[in-house]
């Protein structure tokens, strides 16, 4: 997965860079998520993965799908993917599109994974803190239960990841003694 989100990241900044030149970074979220369905077929998958077929042919597939953006830019991304193999990453450019979509607008994705689930006044308090760190953004909260974390936290969103676990302490405990 981090490969392809590697992979994804320099067509995910170059087309968000394009959306919002001409302010339809909606269409082109719209038009990714579409392009992601597409590609999740076994049978699109099937025929894109066919090197008899001419990389002509694959972008007719691709861009047959119905999407509200500009066609000629569609069309030319759809062949900068096909020509270049990185059909398959469609998912993680999406999905990194809709990052920089949502950093724009000041909204900041948190992931908070706790060892039990959090009653109403613990999230309260971590979403204040949260609130306090990413000041002047608005945080989208999510949380999820991990058994193996023991106890504390982890707390992920984007490329920070805030490890304040048993498990992490233990684990960093660990690589202290080995070193």
């Amino acid at each position: 997965m981090a490969d392809l989100i590697t992979v994804a990241r320099p067509y995910a900044e170059a087309l968000y860079g394009l959306a919002k030149q001409t302010s339809h970074q909606q269409a082109w979220a719209e038009s990714l998520q579409v392009l992601t369905a597409m590609v999740a077929d076994k049978q699109a998958q099937a025929f894109l993965n066919d090197p008899e077929r001419p990389e002509a042919d694959k972008v007719a597939l691709l861009a047959a799908a119905p999407v509200t953006v500009e066609q000629s830019a569609w069309q030319s991304f759809l062949g900068l993917l096909i020509h270049n193999d990185r059909w398959a990453a469609a998912a993680e450019i999406a999905q990194l599109f809709d990052e920089a979509r949502r950093h724009d607008e000041g909204i900041v994705d948190v992931l908070v994974t706790t060892a039990v689930a959090m009653d109403a006044q613990q999230k309260g308090a971590v979403q204040a803190a949260l609130e306090q760190r990413f000041s002047g953004r608005q945080v989208a909260f999510r949380e999820s239960v991990d058994a193996s974390l023991i106890g504390g936290l982890v707390i992920h969103t984007g490329d920070l990841t805030i490890d304040a676990s048993v498990r992490g302490q233990v684990q960093q405990l660990a690589r202290t003694l080995r070193s």
